[in-house]
């Protein structure tokens, strides 16, 4: 199993009773190779897949993730395009050449800030480096800029104009918020205090959205609200009735979406949660998700709600949750969408 530093995790997985449905075999898609598990389809069958962040660009959903081949072995940092039911390889680096991209990501509204990295596949040697990746045309370039803490737990918001970068050393007890402008690629510390209690943000990683002007980080049962005007970081009064680390989020037209997480090494959560920031109110889904998933990329094309990857027993998801947030409903291999 590979290492990587936010989550060592073992999980029992337990599957929730979905019907069996056909694997599709020997079908390749530029590379791709189809497949599915626990009811829906995975990433890319022809590899072992450990998805870094993922993006909805208005277009597609960029993925980074970095792979193991099942025939060869050989390792490689990818970039995946993925716009309904079709999926591409954009991007290959061959592992060791360069360090691999990617602790957190936002989509800027024209390329992806990406932020920190790994040394190699494997390793607990963070990178300070910060990358841009432009879609369009298809560059990944290392910008001349350097995180101050290169080994940290991280989360990032977009907010239109700025990245806004929380940040806690391994090292040091301290927490920081640091702004990034993508147009004057620089780091500014800003003088954020935050609230009692938020230990590491880099469990908020794939839990901290944008929605209508503020920022909303869930950490555990609890949900911090950011506001970067004012500057101010504090709890909301309002929480959720697990205490899961670790989990995803992400903001739609309808409120912010809220899956899964784990507890301990062998207690993993299928929960759905939907807050409303309107009325400061929490509500449980009736739909769970297929299996026990924690740390998983998440992101909304307009119309449904996507889970990439993540950590089930024990090692990385090769697979694409896709919820459909209207009718409570995850969709399954072959079902129609609406």
């Amino acid at each position: 199993m590979r290492k990587h530093l936010h989550s060592l995790l073992i999980l029992l997985l337990l599957l929730t009773g979905i019907a069996a449905v056909k694997i599709l075999e020997n079908e390749y898609f530029g590379g791709i190779k189809e497949g599915t598990f626990g009811g829906v389809p995975k990433l890319d069958d022809s590899v072992y897949p450990h998805a870094r962040f993922a993006v909805w660009t208005g277009k597609e959903i960029v993925v980074g993730a970095d792979v193991i081949s099942k025939r060869t072995g050989g390792k490689e940092f990818r970039i995946y395009k993925i716009y309904g039911e079709k999926k591409k390889i954009a991007l290959r680096i061959p592992i060791g050449e360069k360090p691999i991209p990617g602790e957190t990501a936002v989509w800027t509204g024209r390329e992806v800030s990406i932020f920190g990295g790994t040394e190699n596949e494997g390793t607990a040697y963070e990178t300070p480096d910060v990358y841009s990746y432009n879609p369009e045309t298809n560059q990944l370039t290392t910008l001349n800029v350097s995180l101050p803490y290169p080994n940290s737990g991280k989360a990032a918001l977009w907010d239109g104009r700025y990245v806004y970068l929380f940040l806690k050393s391994f090292d040091l007890e301290e927490r920081f918020v640091y702004r990034f402008d993508p147009d004057n690629p620089g780091l500014e510390m800003l003088n954020v205090t935050y609230p009692d209690g938020f230990d590491n943000p880099g469990t908020c990683m794939y839990s901290a959205v944008w929605y209508r002007g503020r920022g909303y980080l869930v950490f555990r049962d609890k949900i911090a609200l950011f506001d970067p005007q004012s500057l101010s970081f504090k709890w909301l009064n309002v929480s959720l009735p697990t205490k899961y680390y670790a989990r995803s989020a992400v903001a739609t037209d309808e409120g912010i979406f809220i899956f899964g997480g784990f507890l301990t090494w062998d207690n993993f959560s299928t929960e759905i949660f939907k807050f409303s920031p309107e009325d400061n109110s929490v509500e449980k889904m009736k739909s769970e998700l297929p299996f026990p998933l924690a740390q998983a990329p998440v992101v909304w094309d307009g119309r449904y709600i996507h889970l990439i990857g993540g950590y089930i027993k024990g090692s990385e998801a090769n697979t694409i949750i896709t919820y459909d947030y209207r009718s409570d409903k995850v969709l399954l291999v072959d079902e129609k969408r609406g």
